[in-house]
C-alpha cells in the first residue's frame, strides 16, 4: 500500500508540472519579427537623401508574428536607443494588425535634414526593434532589427560606364558623367540607382528601379528639355558641373 502512494503522488505531481508548463505556454507573449526587403530578408538597408525627390521618405518594413492569429485586433510600436535617432526626425505610428492575420507590410518616415553639415564627417546609423509590451516581444536572434544606414552623397553608379547584358551603361543616354549631372538627372527625373534593360516586350515586368531602353530615352529627352528650360530661365548660362564644365546630353 505504501508503493501504491508514493506512485500516485508521484503521477500527481508530473500532471501539475505539465499543466503549469501548458499554462505558460498559453500565456507567453508571442514573438514579432521585423525585416526588410520584398523578394529579398534584409535586416539591414541604406538610405541616401540625395537621391530623394521629396522633403520626407517612407521605409517600408514587414512583420511577420511567431504564432497563431487571434481573433481580435493587436498593436505594436517601434523603439530606438541609438543616439543618431536623435539628429533626425522619423514619423510612427501605432501599428495595428488586424484581427485574422500574421503577416504584414507597415511604414514609417524620416525627414530629410535640412543641415547640410549633418553628414560632413561620417554617415548615420540608427537601428529599431519592437517595443516590449504585454502583447508582443522583439524576436529573440533573426528578424529582431531593422539597421538602416543614412547617407547624403551623391556617388557614381557602378553601371554608368559599363553594364552586363542584357543591361545598357547609363552613359548611353546621359553621357559622361559627373556629380552635378546626376544631382540634375534624379532632380528631373525623380529617378535614381537605375538599371536599364535592353527588352522589346510591351509593358514587361521588371524587377526593382528597372526601366526598359525605350524608357532611358524618354528620361533623355526629359532631361535635354529640362536643360534648355535653365538656359531659358538663366539668360542663355551653361548649368555647370562640379569642374565648371557645361553639362551636356547626347
Amino acid at each position: 500500500m505504501r508503493y501504491i502512494y508514493i506512485i500516485l503522488l508521484l503521477l500527481l505531481t508530473i500532471s501539475g508540472c505539465k499543466k503549469n508548463e501548458l499554462k505558460y505556454f498559453e500565456e507567453e507573449v508571442p514573438l514579432l519579427n521585423i525585416w526588410f526587403g520584398t523578394n529579398n530578408v534584409l535586416d539591414s538597408i541604406t538610405h541616401n537623401f540625395a537621391y530623394s525627390p521629396t522633403d520626407r521618405d517612407s521605409l517600408v518594413f514587414n512583420y511577420r508574428i511567431a504564432g497563431y492569429p487571434v481573433d481580435y485586433e493587436r498593436v505594436f510600436e517601434l523603439t530606438t536607443t541609438d543616439y543618431d535617432a536623435k539628429l533626425l526626425t522619423f514619423t510612427f505610428n501605432k501599428y495595428k494588425i488586424p484581427a485574422g492575420k500574421s503577416l504584414g507590410k507597415m511604414v514609417f518616415y524620416v525627414d530629410k535634414p535640412t543641415d547640410k553639415n549633418l553628414f560632413a564627417n561620417r554617415d548615420l546609423n540608427v537601428s529599431f526593434k519592437v517595443k516590449q509590451s504585454s502583447v508582443f516581444q522583439p524576436a529573440l536572434k533573426e528578424l529582431n532589427n531593422l539597421k538602416i544606414k543614412f547617407k547624403n552623397a551623391v556617388t557614381k553608379p557602378d553601371n554608368w560606364d559599363n553594364a552586363v547584358l542584357p543591361n545598357l551603361p547609363l552613359k548611353n543616354f546621359f553621357g559622361s558623367y559627373s556629380t552635378e549631372k546626376y544631382k540634375f538627372v534624379i532632380q528631373v527625373t525623380g529617378l535614381s540607382n537605375l538599371v536599364v534593360e535592353r527588352n522589346i516586350k510591351v509593358n514587361p515586368e521588371l524587377p526593382p528601379n528597372t526601366i526598359t531602353e525605350i524608357h532611358a530615352k524618354a528620361l533623355q529627352v526629359q532631361c535635354k528639355i529640362a536643360l534648355d528650360q535653365y538656359k531659358i530661365n538663366n539668360n542663355g548660362k551653361d548649368l555647370l558641373d562640379e569642374n565648371l564644365i557645361p553639362i551636356v546630353f547626347p
